[in-house]
This record gives C-alpha cells, structure tokens and sequence, in this order.
C-alpha cells in the first residue's frame, strides 16, 4: 500500500492540472506583457536617438552654410616614438589658422573652404607639414562632414548606454560606415583611401550637438599599421549663431618604424 500511496500523491488532479494550467498561462502573459513594454521603451529610446541623429544632421548641414572666413590660434603637439629603441621626440608649434569662403564658388552645389595654417617648421618640404599626419580640414573636411544631412545614410548607427562628459548628459552611438552607399575618400599619409570609419559619437542629450567624435579607419594606407583619432568639440559664437566646432583634436598613428600622437588645440576665434 505504501506503493500506492506514494502514486496517488504523485499524481495530479483535475482542479490542480487546472490551477498549474492557469498559473504558467499567467506568467507567460506576464512575460509578454514586460517584453512588450521593454520593446516599446528601447524603440521610443531609438526613436529618441534618431531625432537627435537628424538634428545633429541638419545642424551640421546649416553650420556650413553659414559658415564664412574666420581665424583662431591653433596649437599643435607632436610625440614621436621609434618602435625600436623606444626613444620619443616631442616638437610644439604655435601658430595662426585661417579658414577662408571662397566668394559664390560652388562644385557640385557645396562650398567651398580652404583651411590654412603657418608655414611648416623649418627643414621640412611641401607645405611644410608633409611629414606629419594631422587631422587635416578639422573645421570642413571629411570628418564631420560624413555626418551631414545629405550623407545621414553613409553610417551604420547602433544606440549606446549615455554617458556624462564635462557635466553633459549625453547620447551616445557607435557607429561605421557603410561601404556601399559612401564613396567619400580621404588623403591619409598623402595616399587616398575610401573613408572607412569605426567609432563612436556623443551628442549633447539637450542641445543636440556633437560633443565628441572617436573612430580608427578600417581602410589604411600602405605602412600604416593603425589610425585613430578623436574630435572634442565646444560651442563657439560665430556669424550670429551658435556653433559646434572643434577645440581639440588628437590623432594616434602607428607606423612599422614609428608611432605618434598628435594633439590639435584650437582657441581664441575671431570673424575676418
């Protein structure tokens, strides 16, 4: 008999099956019910995020546009560092950089801007800077402009967890560039190369404004064994309205014989 005791206990009756029924119908719906909620918050949170993507967009777009000749003090740091020996070399210069709007010249309905800096330090060739790697065109080139309105599309954007810099909340997305859509190239080293970014951007949750810029290239030149740059930028009161420019810019280059970094400090800007 203990047998069969042990048996009818084990076994479930009807009004139990019933209750156990009813109990996991119940948690699945609970479960549906959280995932649903979960899934509406991270797409209205994406949804957030592309507002500020297209307004970054178009603020970057209008900023061009309004965008005239103007002046500031650039100031730049290099330390270079022999892969061998593991001795380092550090130069500093400290000059003028003038960004120039050539007057009603349009190619292919953009303007057109020429960004110069002093002569290059005494010895070197070209135009003075050949032989450094810079963030070349900080204020005009490629690097923000591959986030313009009219190439929103040339990246690949995933939403990342916020993060607060110098006291700003911020939005923040990885992101890389879609191959097939971008045909932007860039003068790397003095080669060309297709513009082949991974990185992230942080966005002023607020303002809607770039605030930070950090990507490598994925497509190098020859020799060139890694690239990596970083773009700060702070608000600056130019052609009656506020812009987004950068202030600071550090490059990180890595060559089979040599390594270098590279800070960019801009300040002190004035309308011409």
């Amino acid at each position: 008999m203990g047998t069969l005791d042990t048996l009818h206990h084990l076994a479930m009756t009807k009004p139990q099956k019933a209750l156990l029924i009813f109990l996991a119908f119940a948690f699945a719906s609970i479960v549906w019910v959280s995932a649903q909620e979960r899934n509406e918050e991270e797409f209205e949170g994406f949804e957030d995020g592309l507002l500020a993507l297209a307004q970054v967009s178009e603020q970057i777009t209008v900023n061009q546009l309004s965008l005239k000749s103007f002046r500031c003090q650039e100031k730049i740091s290099i330390l270079e560092t022999d892969s061998k020996t593991k001795s380092t070399q550090r130069q500093e210069f400290s000059h003028p950089y003038s960004v120039t709007r050539k007057p009603d010249r349009r190619v292919n309905e953009k303007l057109i801007f020429a960004e110069l800096r002093a002569a290059g330090p005494e010895g070197s060739t070209g135009g003075g800077w050949d032989r450094f790697p810079l963030v070349d065109q900080p204020f005009t080139g490629r690097w923000t402009e591959a986030f313009s309105f009219e190439n929103r599309l040339a990246n690949d954007f995933k939403k990342q967890p916020a993060e607060q810099i110098d006291g700003k909340s911020c939005l923040v997305f990885a992101f890389e560039t879609v191959p097939e859509i971008t045909s932007i190239k860039i003068s790397l080293l003095g080669q060309s190369v297709p513009l082949r970014q991974r990185g992230r951007v942080w966005i002023d949750a607020k303002k809607h404004q770039l605030v930070r810029l950090a990507a490598r290239q994925t497509k190098l030149p020859k020799g060139c064994r890694s690239y990596e740059y970083r773009i700060d930028f702070q608000p600056q009161r130019l052609f009656g309205r506020s812009m987004s420019l950068p202030a600071r810019a550090e490059l990180k280059v890595q060559l089979k014989e040599k390594t270098l970094v590279v800070l960019q400090h801009y300040s002190q800007f004035e309308e011409i």
